[in-house]
């Protein structure tokens, strides 16, 4: 599966189909921000290694590899020791996915929000071929454009989707790591999650959780960031904007209260941390939620 990167031209949703594949090349110092979007999004392994933060869980992964991301999640992958990986990538609108409908009960986007929250997929030799060969059958029509492209390629997502659904149903758990219990983290550093979870809506400081510890803010910074690859700030960051999606979309408190619920005092710092972790402010997302309903 050779290709060019795509230019920035063309790494937006301006494109009839709703549907975008490309393979992706991650090396040296690249480093990737917290995204967000409105599309789906089907992450696949050809090679190397490399960690996956979602919301609030992170995953190794390797060649083979397969995550499902919904379009609500915060997500962002990174490279181990500078060791570079490659992946395709499928991002889709939801729409597409419905093209194809039968009368037989099962709803082919199930598994973007009900896999109790398990994202990746170790896929067998056998699965890699055919999932493969999928792949390039969508990157042939999605280059091409020719008459009837879309319509393959929601037929292809189809099969995808109904064979992803088959081997979440039957795969058991692999080695995520939820952030927030602190299991296979050091010691350390599961007791800054701990203390974040517990006082997130405070004017937390590196400083004041180093005391509390009894370790330098130098030495702990450094612990967590290799540990979970995130910034302390980051994190927190992460953890607040997550509460505060949820309560943008499950209740009508205004957005200066829920500010204030997830921990921020200055209104305007909060817009700020929100649109740049999401990609638009707390009103258009509200707003863009119940238009989508």
């Amino acid at each position: 599966m050779k290709e060019k990167r795509l230019p920035k031209a063309l790494q937006t949703f301006v494109d009839p189909f709703h549907f975008r594949i490309f393979v992706d090349r991650n090396e040296g110092n690249w480093k990737m921000p917290f995204e967000w979007h409105e599309k789906l999004e089907i992450f696949y392994t050809i090679s190397g290694k490399g960690k996956y933060f979602i919301e609030d869980k992170v995953y190794t992964f390797e060649a083979g590899d397969l995550f499902v991301i919904n379009n609500h999640e915060l997500h962002k992958s990174q490279l181990i020791d500078g060791q570079p990986f490659e992946a395709l990538i499928i991002m889709f609108n939801p729409d597409l996915a419905k093209a194809v409908h039968l009368e037989d009960g099962m709803d082919p986007l199930s598994i973007f929000y009900e896999r109790h929250n398990d994202h990746q997929l170790r896929l067998d030799k056998d699965l890699q071929r055919q999932f493969e060969n999928v792949f390039d059958a969508m990157k042939t029509e999605y280059e091409r454009k020719q008459g009837y492209s879309q319509r393959i390629i929601a037929s292809l997502l189809q099969w995808l989707l109904v064979e992803l659904k088959r081997a979440y149903e039957k795969n058991d758990p692999l080695n995520s790591v939820e952030l927030y219990t602190g299991s296979e983290l050091k010691d350390i550093v599961a007791n800054v999650l701990d203390y974040v979870d517990m006082h997130y809506c405070e004017d937390i400081k590196l400083s004041q959780i180093a005391a509390e510890l009894c370790v330098s803010p130098s030495y702990l910074s450094r612990e967590f960031k290799k540990e979970t690859g995130f910034s302390l700030v980051e994190f927190i960051s992460s953890k607040r904007i997550r509460l505060a999606r949820e309560l943008l979309l499950k209740s009508n408190l205004q957005v200066t209260e829920i500010a204030g619920r997830v921990g921020y005092n200055n209104v305007t710092h909060f817009h700020w941390t929100f649109k740049k972790m999401v990609g638009t402010s707390p009103g258009n997302f509200r707003k863009m939620y119940k238009q989508n309903r």
